[in-house]
């Protein structure tokens, strides 16, 4: 794939890959908020609300699904008519491994709707336990689809490489999902309407939560991009693969900066008025970090690795 195709396919990918991490980061901000301390703005993300936002990004993802067969039909073919590869659409869907992946990640997705179409129940109960634990699995199942669907099952499926990128792809969501709904949603929100100590209780949370996710990106990543790399570190500046690799760790640093002043000039001290604007605005730059992110792996999924390129 070249030109506009390449770009509409990291398009979809970028779109994918928010849409996964904003539905993991809206399921922990809905626990985070499930508390007395956040009962004025219960109501915003009460839980109809939150099976609302669930239902609009779960519809996003089936979009992208649904055309990823075309993006499929249009890499294997190399060919850019529509028609064309629409007619290829059922052969790859019924004969090739990726095919019978997007069969499995039907049924996550189908898995995924109906839980969240589940009546609304107490919390805590078991009607509501067992939704949440389907939830899981169905994500956890998008995130292996995923994994096993790029680079990482170049050499087969159930490898140690695959299983490192599905850790991979969920601490990534844990990280970014969590941020970007909290920088961009529910921390404004809270300031106006919470008091700064329950703030704070809420953002050491979200700072727990994504400390943990931080160090698992950082190790699965250095494991994935070293088996990716697979030669000398002159194809992380020789090849585009690696220079989009550089620009997407040259980003993280700067969202794990953003997240260590968040956490050291902010909740490691005594909530006040100042620091909680100081906290906004540091969430809201790690934010926007996040959505960088996301599109610079959007584009590195769509590119071949440097040893494939050195090939």
């Amino acid at each position: 794939m070249n030109g506009p195709i390449l770009f509409l396919s990291i398009l979809l990918s970028t779109l994918t890959d928010a849409t996964f991490a904003l539905m993991v980061g809206l399921l922990l901000a809905d626990h985070w908020l499930a508390v007395p301390a956040f009962l004025s703005v219960q109501h915003t993300f009460s839980e109809r609300s939150a099976r609302r936002l669930m239902l609009a990004l779960i519809f996003l993802l089936i979009l992208a699904h649904l055309a990823r067969p075309w993006f499929l039909a249009s890499s294997m073919s190399g060919s850019s008519s529509f028609r064309d590869n629409i007619a290829l659409i059922p052969s790859i869907l019924s004969s090739t491994h990726q095919g019978k992946l997007w069969y499995i990640n039907s049924c996550a997705i189908v898995l995924l709707l109906l839980a969240t179409l589940a009546r609304p129940s107490l919390r805590g109960s078991i009607r509501w336990r067992s939704r949440s634990i389907i939830t899981i699995l169905a994500l956890a199942l998008i995130a292996a689809v995923k994994a096993a669907s790029g680079h990482a099952a170049d050499d087969g499926d159930f490898t140690l490489m695959e299983s490192v990128q599905v850790l991979h792809i969920l601490a990534t969501a844990v990280w970014s999902g969590s941020i970007l709904v909290s920088g961009f949603f529910v921390l404004p929100l809270l300031v106006r309407r919470v008091r700064p100590d329950a703030i704070w209780s809420y953002g050491e949370q979200l700072s727990r939560f994504a400390t943990y996710a931080v160090i698992t990106v950082l190790l699965s990543g250095v494991y994935t991009s070293d088996r990716e790399l697979n030669g000398p570190l002159a194809g992380l500046w020789t090849t585009l693969w690696g220079k989009v690799l550089l620009a997407k760790i040259a980003v993280v640093l700067i969202a794990f900066a953003f997240g260590g002043a968040s956490r050291f000039t902010c909740l490691a001290k005594d909530a006040s008025a100042p620091r909680l604007q100081l906290l906004a605005r540091l969430l809201l730059s790690e934010a926007v970090a996040m959505a960088v992110i996301l599109c610079l792996s959007g584009w590195l999924g769509n590119t071949s690795p440097a040893m494939s390129a050195g090939m």
